[in-house]
């Protein structure tokens, strides 16, 4: 079977906007995997979605061993389930394999893997029961369908509002961040940082869900903000 052979180039013409913590730690990684999948194997983006639903999963177990040890390997495991997620839309554009239940499958498995490892990271500390940990719950689901309706809303909406200076400062602010592919604020993947990786390998998951409640709220507020402001101007780009 022939192989489509890509370049760097290539493959960073085709990555989303970068959070900052992809672009300090996992884009290294995840650019020699794109390449490595397209140039060497017959690997479909789905295929890299679901093993980043199975890593996802694992990391969920390893928090509920609730030990140091489970923390530390369980943060190292999410590690590269990000990388998968930083992967099977590049592996997916670049050989021509986009489709709605693709993007789909990844959005709703990103959605149900990171409550999941919420949940269990919260029921090692004997925390399930906090109201706080059911209100971050909601927060998940509040940022993901934001962020997924939005993609489809920005392509057929008609902005009015960018005569109004706060809506032109904040924009300026957005375009200069977007113009170097990067996310204009600490986004979702920087929250799951803090409180999936960060904190279990300090062995503090107790700070990380305390702290990471504010973190989620502060994120959603922005993307919040930062939807109103594409919508209603010509700033398409989300976030």
């Amino acid at each position: 079977m022939s192989r489509r052979y890509v370049s760097a180039e290539q493959i960073d013409a085709v990555l989303p906007l970068k959070t900052w913590w992809a672009v300090l730690v996992v884009l290294p990684l995840s650019r020699r995997l794109i390449r490595f999948a397209v140039n060497q194997t017959c690997w479909t983006p789905n295929a890299v979605t679901l093993t980043g639903i199975f890593l996802r999963s694992l990391t969920a177990l390893l928090f509920l061993w609730g030990t140091r040890c489970g923390f530390a390997m369980g943060a190292l495991v999410y590690v590269i389930a990000y990388v998968c997620d930083c992967t099977d839309g590049a592996v997916a554009r670049l050989t021509g394999k986009t489709s709605d239940f693709g993007r789909y499958l990844d959005h709703i498995s990103d959605l149900l893997g990171d409550i999941l490892i919420l949940l269990a990271l919260a029921w090692s500390q004997q925390w399930l029961a906090q109201p706080f940990i059911w209100a971050m719950v909601q927060l998940h689901l509040a940022e993901c369908y934001i962020s997924y309706l939005a993609g489809f809303a920005l392509k057929q909406h008609e902005g009015q509002l960018g005569g109004f200076v706060l809506l032109r400062v904040f924009n300026r602010y957005r375009s200069w961040w977007f113009r170097r592919n990067i996310k204009s604020f600490l986004s979702f993947p920087d929250y799951t940082a803090f409180v999936f990786v960060l904190c279990p390998l300090l062995g503090q998951p107790k700070a990380g869900l305390q702290w990471g409640f504010w973190l989620l709220l502060l994120v959603v507020s922005y993307t919040v903000l930062s939807t109103f402001a594409a919508l209603h101007t010509k700033g398409r780009q989300f976030p």
